[in-house]
């Protein structure tokens, strides 16, 4: 039977991430005047004699984390950090940081009425694309005016800047500073409040090369205090870092990146630096890729299915000769296809570029849900791990599995595995219900259309002894070829609540060895299965051993010469698995169950 459906293609295996903002030169702005209030409690002793004004108007100042009242005062676990560097936790400026004014000095510009101004100068004027304030407002919101002074003495003008209150507000960059009650040294701790926020003053095109020596801070409006810590600028250069752009073409050993730069910069060109380690390189790192003259290249020789991590840098024939590299981009390579021999026992779940999060349709529709029906178990209901199981017990539960590609185009493959059933709950045999399927499917064309190899169902129910099934590939040789099982629990409610377990799956040469070809290949059977004490083995006249194992392979009992019943009662219930010897050097093994 030939059915058709769409696998949601590679897009699975392939996972992307990257900066989509442009790689900034970020810059501490030092203030060298124009704080007018200490509003830190630092050092040892009162806060009010290491402040001198309040933040909110109602004597709460912020507490920096090496205040003690006394030399015998607890260690402080929070508060503005006594180096005054507060790194930025605003998610579009990863490395942005402020430098406060000194702790033991003025360290805000404090504006409790409206109209009232100040301005700070700084110890170094830079150039910026963008200058990033640092404040908060005490005791409610305030709004301010910024004017930035550029040294050929003209001026930018930001207008109605909001400043939030230092308690509970959004784009903060540090919160949980804590703070302290200037009357009485009463300490609040918070691991949320007060907070400092960061605002972006952008720089018109016109200004970016000039020096900023200072900006005037006025307040326009609101019931808060306005006070202003600092400034940091993302600062102008003429041999820009790249902004990366989402990632192209995908395959199991290629990536197409791509990315931009701003129109000042004056790029001769670009390398590229990866790896498998998010380890950002330095200036004097290696790149794995130079000379690159466009804004994009394919990065090759990739092993599938692997997470790497890439930075771009511009090289440039100005006065600054090379850029900085970008922020990180990252993506993870396809899955490609596997040449057997394979096999996927199942210890970690669901395998390495296995699928187990499809649901819903039917093979001809294919899936339409991403529920993951599917799950790690113990085979048999034996133990919790080792295995991979769908648990079906009323309508509306249909799930996929979907394993990796296989190159098959060498020809003369099989695919086998373990298979059974048990109640949902222990080990004992169930059935299935009147309309469930479980089905194994091949798809010769990665997933485009499938052919169905077998159906379990009401008139084929597997027992809760494992069982394998094996299907020479003769007619598989396909370069791309994928494997499924679909479990469906139909429309009919049955009754019956079970599990149906996958384990050992396999693809193998059908090379055969020298008893398969003679068709003289031993085997046995045993009986009960499960047992409780004692095993009976159909006929031990060619044996020569039977070597007990646990499920991890550990050698429990080894019986030479056995007879045809076996006392095993000193184990523990549990799956077991037997392997036998025979005289003539061949083996079999079977797997039991001890109640």
């Amino acid at each position: 039977m030939k059915v058709n459906r769409f696998f949601g293609a590679l897009s699975l295996c392939a996972l992307f991430s990257a900066s989509d903002i442009m790689a900034q030169n970020f810059q501490t702005m030092p203030v060298q005047s124009g704080y007018n209030a200490d509003v830190i409690a630092n050092g040892i002793g009162s806060s009010m004699t290491s402040t001198t004004m309040d933040v909110d108007g109602v004597s709460f100042a912020f507490v920096a984390r090496d205040f003690q009242l006394t030399s015998s005062s607890a260690v402080l676990s929070y508060g503005i950090p006594a180096n005054g560097i507060i790194n930025s936790v605003v998610s579009g400026t990863p490395g942005l940081s402020y430098q406060l004014g000194s702790l033991s000095a003025n360290n805000s510009l404090r504006l409790a009425s409206t109209g009232e101004t100040g301005t700070l100068i700084f110890a170094a004027p830079k150039a910026a694309f963008k200058l990033y304030m640092l404040s908060t407002s005490g005791s409610g919101t305030s709004t301010v005016n910024v004017t930035v002074n550029f040294s050929d003495n003209t001026t930018q003008v930001f207008t109605g800047l909001s400043l939030l209150d230092w308690y509970n507000g959004a784009n903060y960059a540090i919160q949980g500073i804590g703070r302290i009650n200037r009357t009485n040294d009463v300490l609040e701790s918070n691991t949320t409040n007060p907070r400092l926020y960061q605002s972006v003053l952008n720089i018109d095109a016109a200004n970016q090369t000039k020096l900023i020596q200072s900006v005037t801070v006025s307040k326009s409006a609101g019931s808060g205090i306005s006070n202003v810590f600092a400034f940091s600028a993302d600062a102008f250069t003429d041999c820009s870092a790249p902004a990366l752009q989402p990632v192209g073409t995908l395959s199991s050993n290629t990536a197409q990146v791509s990315w931009t730069v701003p129109a000042t910069t004056q790029a001769a060109s670009y390398d590229i630096y990866y790896s498998t380690a998010n380890t950002a390189p330095t200036s004097t790192t290696t790149p794995n890729i130079t000379g690159i003259t466009g804004t994009s290249a394919a990065i090759g020789s990739l092993s599938p299915a692997t997470t790497y991590y890439y930075w771009v840098r511009t090289k440039c024939n100005t006065a600054t000769s090379q850029s900085a590299w970008s922020f990180s981009g990252s993506f993870t390579t396809l899955c490609g296809a596997v040449v057997p021999s394979y096999t996927n026992t199942f210890s970690s779940f669901p395998g390495g570029c296995w699928n187990a999060g499809l649901s819903g349709g039917t093979p001809a529709s294919g899936p339409n849900g991403t529920n993951a029906y599917w799950a790690q178990d113990g085979f048999l209901n034996v133990g919790t791990t080792g295995a991979v199981r769908i648990n079906l017990y009323t309508t509306g539960r249909a799930g996929w599995l979907k394993t990796i590609p296989f190159d098959l185009s060498a020809g003369g493959y099989r695919v086998k595995f373990d298979y059974g059933i048990t109640t949902y709950s222990g080990t004992a045999a169930s059935p299935m219900g009147s309309d469930d399927i479980v089905q194994f499917l091949v798809s010769n064309d990665g997933g485009t259309t499938w052919n169905i190899l077998k159906t379990w169902d009401v008139n084929e129910t597997p027992s809760n002894v494992s069982a394998g099934y094996v299907y020479n590939l003769t007619g598989n040789t396909s370069a791309n070829t994928v494997f499924a099982l679909y479990g469906s629990d139909g429309t009919v409610d049955d009754a019956p609540d079970y599990n149906f377990y996958i384990d050992n799956f396999t693809v193998e040469s059908i090379q055969l060895g020298t008893s398969e070809i003679n068709g003289s290949k031993k085997t046995v059977s045993i009986h009960p299965n499960p047992f409780k004490d004692v095993l009976s083995i159909s006929d031990t006249r060619e044996m020569k051993s039977v070597v007990v194992t646990d499920v991890s392979g550990r050698v429990l009992k080894t019986i030479e010469n056995p007879a045809k019943e076996i006392n095993l009662s000193m184990l523990n219930s549990g799956l077991y698995l037997l392997t036998i010897q025979f005289k003539d050097g061949s083996s079999s093994a079977v797997k039991a169950i001890k109640q």
